[in-house]
């Protein structure tokens, strides 16, 4: 989003999209979560949707997209996966979850030998018909069966090894249909700039206990992806969380730690 006079004119808009069917005139709110330390990214959805006109033949496992934006500007996708669970209240509460689920149905049985962390993810991966962006890392496990685990069990299991052997967190997310399993990278460039008064509504310190999210900032729509380098106030900051929350308008809350 490139933040001009025309932005705080225009207003922001929503294209949410439930099993094939466009549903934004009956979106009460919504609340997508994507975090680099979590699983997977998650979306609570709030449908007025009275009578079930519109969800009564929704089930698990349909498709659900959110893409948000300003009016006039091309709008930009924020989640992508498929429904969890559908509630059974006025109005309806929709939980979704992206492409993660993919790694929890397809399981692994297997034993690899004398094979590098980044082969073994290689190798469970295959057949998921999710791109991959693995990391290279050459540490060479001697032995590690797998006996039924879900594929998302493989991989946290490959990346504990290679924290407790080496020291390093290897961290996974989805994105755009590409897996990636790598380290934090902070070397990039800042691909939004953030600016008090300008469109920061508000900057806090984070209170969620985790003592490496720094500050938190609120801002008005924008789309912001965890792993990304942002400046605020004229200083890189690497994100760690974003969550998009919609009620009646949109707002973007940021969790970053400081560039060092």
């Amino acid at each position: 989003m490139v933040w001009n006079k025309s932005t705080y004119l225009a207003s922001p808009v929503i294209e949410v999209t439930l099993a094939g069917l466009a549903v934004r005139s009956i979106v009460a709110s919504f609340d997508v979560s994507s975090s680099l330390i979590e699983k997977a990214d998650t979306c609570i959805l709030k449908l007025a949707d009275y009578g079930r006109l519109f969800t009564g033949s929704v089930k698990r496992r349909d498709q659900l997209s959110i893409k948000w934006g300003y009016s006039g500007e091309p709008l930009v996708e924020i989640f992508r996966g498929v429904i969890r669970s559908i509630g059974v209240d006025d109005p309806v509460i929709i939980r979704g979850i992206d492409y993660n689920t993919i790694l929890n149905s397809k399981r692994v049985q297997m034993t690899y030998e004398d094979e590098t962390a980044s082969g073994i993810i290689r190798a469970v991966m295959a057949g998921t018909g999710l791109k991959l962006d693995i990391e290279d890392c050459e540490l060479e496990i001697e032995r590690l069966p797998f006996f039924n685990l879900t594929v998302r069990e493989c991989i946290d299991a490959v990346s504990e090894i290679v924290r407790r052997q080496t020291d390093q967190q290897y961290f996974d997310y989805i994105r755009d249909g590409i897996f990636h399993w790598g380290k934090k990278d902070n070397s990039g460039e800042a691909q939004h700039s953030f600016r008090m008064g300008v469109n920061i509504i508000r900057q806090e310190v984070s209170s969620d206990g985790l003592s490496f999210l720094e500050t938190m900032v609120t801002t008005m729509v924008t789309t912001v992806r965890h792993s990304e380098i942002i400046e605020v106030e004229n200083e890189l900051q690497f994100v760690i969380k974003v969550e998009y929350i919609w009620e009646g308008g949109g707002r973007t809350r940021i969790w970053y730690e400081h560039v060092r």
